[in-house]
């Protein structure tokens, strides 16, 4: 025997599914807004950013190798902050700036990239393929 409001509960229960889907997506619980740009880019990209960014005091490179990677040739102007210890040091970051990361191929930034997203921080940038598409694309270094 069939239930006659049965489809009258299952026209609810989908209306109520949307609704709970749209009011979830408004309050925070849907994609990134608009303001908040956290993304990879080709090295080519990545170099552009710099240039673009290197007169706003809010725009900081960070490299997230370890020292001796990082004193064997990183990206002019990049500070070091190792992954393995940038989660005692992400407080000394502020939020609201713009920041590239780089690493040996991209594992380790995209890490600290997600670690970043989750504490707030709303412009993060990593570059594709790290330190060595950078040099690949014969993109300048510095040593020491």
């Amino acid at each position: 025997m069939t239930n006659p409001r049965s489809p009258l509960t299952s026209l609810f229960i989908a209306g109520s599914t949307i609704v709970a889907v749209l009011i979830g997506g408004c309050v925070g619980g849907g994609p990134a807004s608009e303001d908040r740009i956290n993304r990879t880019l080709p090295p080519a990209e990545a170099s552009a950013l710099i240039e673009e960014m290197k007169q706003d005091p809010k725009f900081v490179i960070i490299d997230v190798r370890r020292p001796d990677e990082y004193a064997g040739g990183h990206i002019p102007d990049a500070i070091n902050i190792n992954s393995a210890h940038f989660s005692e040091r992400l407080e000394s970051l502020d939020p609201d700036g713009t920041y590239l990361l780089c690493c040996q191929r991209g594992g380790r930034s995209a890490g600290v990239r997600e670690l970043m997203e989750g504490a707030g921080f709303h412009n993060v940038y990593e570059v594709k393929g790290g330190i060595s598409a950078w040099q690949a694309a014969g993109l300048p270094v510095v040593r020491g």
